[in-house]
Order: C-alpha cells, then sequence, then structure tokens
C-alpha cells in the first residue's frame, strides 16, 4: 500500500530486501565513474522507476528508489549523469519520480506508460554517443518481455543490470508450463518451450529456462555475466536474480569487482 512521503508524494510499499537491490545499483553507478568521465553524454535509463521513493514494510523507513539512488551515487565523484530517462506503467509514479529528481538537480525526461510501449521512444531519445546504463526492477516475468532488452541491447554503449523475478518463475512455473498457460514465460524467453523438457524436475526446469534467456541475451552481441547476485528474502528463498549485461570487458570487471556473488549451486 502506497503511503505519503514529507513531500507529500506517494512511496510505494517494498520488502527490507530492497535495500540489497539498490546497494548493487548504488556500488555499480559509483564504480563505473571514471567510464563516465570519457562521454560527454552519459544517461541513465530506468524503465520502472516507480515514484523515487518507497518505504519498507517491515520497519516504516522511507528510503529512496533506484533513480534517486542512481542519480545521488553518480555524483559522488563528479561525474553525473547528463540526463536520467524514466518510465512507468503509473502516471503518478512517472509524476512524483520526475518532481523528485528535479529536486535534486537532475535533467529528467519521463516516458509515461509501460516499458515495452515506451522503449523505443525512450532509445530514440538516446545520444548515440553517448554512454547509457539501463536498470530495469520489473515486479513480474510478464512485465519484461524479451522485446525490451533485444531493444536495449541494440544500442551501442549500453550497460544494463537486470532484476529476474525468481520468485515469480518458482511460484508460476507449473502454471507457465502447461500448453494453455499464461503468455508471461513465452514474452520473457520466447521460444523457451523448443529448449526446455518440462517433464523433468522442476528445479531442473527453472534452471534450464533461465539458462535458455541468458543464451537469448548472448545472441544480441551483448553478454550476461556469469557473476549473478541472489536477492533473498527473510526465510531465504531467493526474490530475485541480478544479471548485469555488457558488451565491453571493463564493464564486466567493475561488475565482478562490486559484486558479492552468490555460488551458482544457489540459484535454484
Amino acid at each position: 500500500m502506497d503511503k505519503l512521503d514529507a513531500d507529500n508524494l506517494p512511496a510505494s510499499d517494498v520488502g527490507a530486501w530492497t535495500a540489497e537491490k539498490h546497494e548493487r545499483l548504488r556500488k555499480y553507478v559509483e564504480a563505473s565513474h571514471g567510464a563516465r568521465r570519457g562521454y560527454r553524454y552519459r544517461s541513465y535509463v530506468d524503465l520502472y522507476c516507480g515514484p523515487g521513493r518507497s518505504w519498507i514494510r517491515e520497519t516504516g523507513v522511507f528510503i529512496d528508489g533506484s533513480p534517486l539512488v542512481a542519480f545521488d551515487s553518480a555524483g559522488k565523484h563528479g561525474d553525473q549523469f547528463t540526463e536520467i530517462l524514466i518510465a512507468d506503467a503509473k502516471a503518478e509514479y512517472i509524476g512524483a519520480a520526475e518532481s523528485r529528481l528535479r529536486a535534486r538537480g537532475a535533467n529528467v525526461r519521463p516516458f509515461p506508460g509501460e516499458a515495452y510501449a515506451v522503449v523505443d521512444q525512450v532509445i530514440a531519445a538516446l545520444n548515440p554517443y553517448g554512454l547509457h546504463f539501463a536498470f530495469l526492477d520489473p515486479f513480474s516475468l510478464g512485465a519484461l518481455p524479451f522485446s525490451v532488452i533485444r531493444k536495449l541491447g541494440s544500442v551501442k554503449r549500453m550497460d544494463l543490470l537486470i532484476h529476474v523475478s525468481a520468485m515469480d518463475l518458482k511460484r508460476d512455473l507449473h502454471n507457465y508450463i502447461r500448453p494453455d498457460g499464461p503468455t508471461d514465460l513465452e514474452e520473457f524467453a520466447p521460444g523457451w518451450r523448443e529448449h526446455v523438457d518440462t517433464k523433468q524436475r522442476q528445479d531442473i526446469v527453472r534452471q534450464e529456462i533461465f539458462d535458455y534467456w541468458r543464451t537469448l541475451i548472448r545472441g544480441l552481441g551483448t553478454s550476461p555475466n556469469d557473476c549473478i547476485e541472489v536477492v533473498e528474502n527473510s526465510k531465504s528463498s531467493d526474490l530475485y536474480w541480478l544479471v548485469f549485461v555488457a558488451r565491453h570487458e571493463l564493464a564486466h570487471k567493475l561488475w565482478e569487482a562490486i559484486a558479492n556473488v552468490t555460488p551458482q549451486s544457489r540459484l535454484f
């Protein structure tokens, strides 16, 4: 349930684990400041930006959302993003995020709408000579169609940090694998049925779907890093897998340097 923050703008309801997700975002933005310094145009893209502020349901504490975390982190070494491009399916969220970012001095371009519907507009707005970083943090697999990743992955000098909903894949796998089931998984990983035997144990099926999705990313000419962060809830169940994607070797080295990597065997 949303609450109003001190600025009378909405703050979304999140779990305590959100701080861990944001810590990875913060560390990578800070670590990559030197790379940004070499470019006149430096953009941050957040297609699931939320309202810019959240409250942790377990404690009631208000925290910054991903676009504000990225903006503040980028400014620590003087290599600020020259442009922040945000999108969200909720009009009140994107309006709140824009107001909060502008209050901190950010150059913001809002794109109201779901990620799949606005990604082309966002890409068209990017400076072709710039260095770009996209943060994708949807609540479910269905909100992250592969078309969004394919389009962003085609942009020159675009790094991505993607949060894949492990809980969604675990909780609803029995529905997804039905022939008449929801289409969310097909949108997330097009063609997965031709590559995964659903008669195997569910943990193996989940692993193979995830591996196939990463193979699709490699087919774009960019690479998902093998260092995958696991974000867990208070019951030690996987909520998200954080997947870093980039073309340049330096970007991968920066990610590996800041990632507190969980062993691959714990992915499922």
